[in-house]
């Protein structure tokens, strides 16, 4: 559901307040006149960090900022999803966290319903098993349209994919998508406590995370407020959004070149007409649709691309002979507990 987070907390210490703390570290921008102190943990990184900023010549200009991966904060890891019943909790933990280690009264710590979010990261985790590498390559095809590149991560030795990733070609106010092996993740850790329990548990998981933006964020909260962006209704939404936008929540339709090629041979086309898909499809195959998109003047492009879908009656032309199921989020797991999606089939209908 949610797992990096960054919250902005209107907090204002007092210079008697600010000298009684042991920062890990405090940094001056002179240009600025800008004081950082930070305060984390670096034998445990499964703390929040607080980074308090303020103006050296006016401190009462202030603003703290806490940011961490929730689920690793609650559970020690973020093979696990945050659920429902997680967020209020957590939340009052933080601020009791605040209060604690900034030695600062309860009382003045304001509630988290005061708290904006400038940092959102939200995921799913879908249980795909074996069929997690025919996923990754499915993906690593598509061209998120929008101002996107895809950009496919393999393996040191070049073995397999281990994550896809969306990015933003030019434009900032765009979310990132990603799309990766949660197992292969966890084994890059260094070695830690539970990292084989957590390994067993991230086997066959396929995560979906979105970094969302601040025009998306405010699409869903206009001054970015923590009680309205982490509730089940914007998560599901934002992921939704995501896997509609790429063509995941419809049954995948896939078939291979040569099945391809019989469809359009059987077709009534002209001897023409055939020739040009045959070759359309092929250079489709070899080089991807970014390079055809290049080629072709965008609207011999899209008369060809939809010719296509039309003849191998496809929603959106894969090359794969696995037929995987849609990856469709359901409301209802985002109430239960502790889970990182086990037992449960990729496809989950919406409820």
């Amino acid at each position: 559901m949610i797992d990096t987070v960054k919250f902005d907390i209107p907090l204002v210490l007092t210079e008697e307040q600010i000298e009684l703390i042991s920062w890990s570290e405090i940094k001056k921008t002179l240009k600025r006149g800008l004081v950082t102190c930070e305060l984390f943990d670096q034998l445990d990184d499964t703390l929040p960090r607080l980074s308090y900023k303020y103006k050296e010549d006016n401190p009462s200009k202030a603003w703290l900022k806490l940011e961490l991966s929730a689920p690793r904060y609650l559970y020690g890891s973020n093979v696990y999803e945050i659920k429902q019943t997680d967020i209020l909790p957590m939340l009052k933990k933080l601020r009791g966290y605040v209060a604690a280690r900034l030695q600062t009264p309860l009382s003045q710590v304001p509630n988290y319903s005061y708290w904006e979010v400038e940092k959102l990261h939200i995921c799913k985790n879908f249980y795909v098993g074996l069929h997690l590498q025919d996923y990754l390559n499915l993906l690593s095809g598509i061209q998120k349209q929008g101002g996107y590149k895809t950009v496919p991560y393999r393996a040191t030795d070049g073995s397999k994919l281990e994550s896809v990733c969306f990015q933003r070609i030019k434009k900032k106010n765009r979310s990132v998508h990603k799309f990766y092996d949660k197992r292969a993740e966890v084994d890059q850790k260094p070695n830690y406590k539970n990292k084989s329990q957590h390994q067993q548990d991230a086997e066959g998981l396929l995560r979906y995370e979105v970094e969302l933006s601040y025009d998306v964020m405010r699409k869903y909260s206009p001054t970015r407020r923590v009680v309205e962006l982490l509730t089940p209704q914007t998560v599901i939404s934002v992921l939704q959004d995501g896997l509609n936008a790429l063509g995941l929540t419809k049954p995948i339709k896939q078939t291979s070149v040569r099945s391809m090629l019989e469809a359009i041979n059987r077709t009534s086309l002209s001897v023409r007409t055939k020739s040009m898909l045959i070759t359309f499809l092929m250079e489709l195959h070899i080089n991807g649709k970014g390079y055809c998109k290049k080629k072709y003047p965008r609207t011999t492009f899209y008369d060809n691309y939809n010719k296509l879908k039309e003849v191998l009656g496809m929603d959106e032309i894969y090359f794969s002979d696995i037929s995987l199921p849609p990856l469709i989020v359901n409301m209802n797991s985002f109430k239960q507990k502790k889970s990182r999606s086990i037992s449960v089939p990729a496809e989950e209908r919406l409820q």
